[in-house]
């Protein structure tokens, strides 16, 4: 891993315990440490840089680049954008339409379709979202990802079209995330790393979103407490957030 050009990290459950919402010192140190190694550090998250923002991420370090909303926002160091994908109107709409509880809709801003319902704001509180965001009808907004609260609600005959649309994964409670079916984290981190340049890069991450980017990463590590299908794919599995799990696998790895 000495050789690695980039690391990337995912946020929650990964830089950020879930629970507590604290990102440990010795994982500030560790990515400080990197940087000051002269690797380049960036981050690969299903939030977007509003998330980002709300979970304090943003300024955290001085990021090279940002995989943003489960890859379908990818930014340069200096936040320009490298390369975006949308999520159909159709498919919102559809969704919108079929479901009795609200949408989360996640583009530059994020808004909800309907007022918030008990498994929404479970989530919030969940993820350390301090307020619930504006509630809005959607009228053709770009969105990169969105999550859908009463999934179960759906009909086979949305399924199909869902599935002509957009790819879906499960959050860590349980909700259903929706991103456009072109994007996914392993492909933004593909094409980032074209415009960097980069070659040979390590993942660190814990959900089902991370399952291909940690897969298809030359050194990946899933953390303590990841999804077991995560810690099947990775090439090496840490300690929990909590117990100091990136200082633990950088230093398994001789980085540190």
């Amino acid at each position: 891993m000495k050789n690695v050009e980039m690391f990337y990290f995912d946020v929650d459950g990964t830089l950020l315990d879930n629970d507590t919402h604290v990102i440990p010192t010795s994982t500030i140190k560790a990515l400080n440490k990197l940087k000051e190694m002269g690797y380049l550090v960036g981050l690969c998250t299903g939030r977007n840089y509003q998330g980002i923002v709300e979970a304090n991420i943003h300024d955290l370090i001085k990021w090279d680049g940002y995989v943003l909303a489960n890859g379908s926002l990818l930014l340069d160091k200096e936040r320009n954008v490298v390369k975006e994908i949308f999520i159909s109107a159709e498919l919102i709409n559809l969704l919108d339409a079929h479901v009795s509880g609200p949408l989360l809709l996640e583009g530059k801003e994020n808004f909800i379709t309907k007022e918030p319902n008990k498994p929404m704001l479970r989530a919030f509180k969940h993820f350390g979202i301090p307020n619930v965001y504006p509630v809005k009808k959607y009228e053709a907004e770009t969105i990169y990802n969105l999550i859908c609260y009463n999934y179960d609600e759906l009909l086979d005959e949305h399924h199909q079209i869902i599935n002509k649309h957009a790819k879906t994964m499960k959050d860590q409670l349980g909700n259903t995330e929706m991103i456009p079916i072109l994007s996914g984290k392993d492909y933004g981190v593909s094409v980032l790393n074209k415009h960097l340049n980069i070659d040979l890069y390590a993942g660190f991450g814990d959900g089902e979103n991370d399952i291909d980017f940690l897969m298809h990463a030359p050194f990946s590590v899933a953390m303590g407490d990841a999804v077991d299908a995560a810690k099947r794919v990775a090439k090496f599995t840490s300690k929990t957030v909590l117990e100091d799990g990136i200082e633990f696998a950088l230093k398994h790895y001789g980085v540190l």
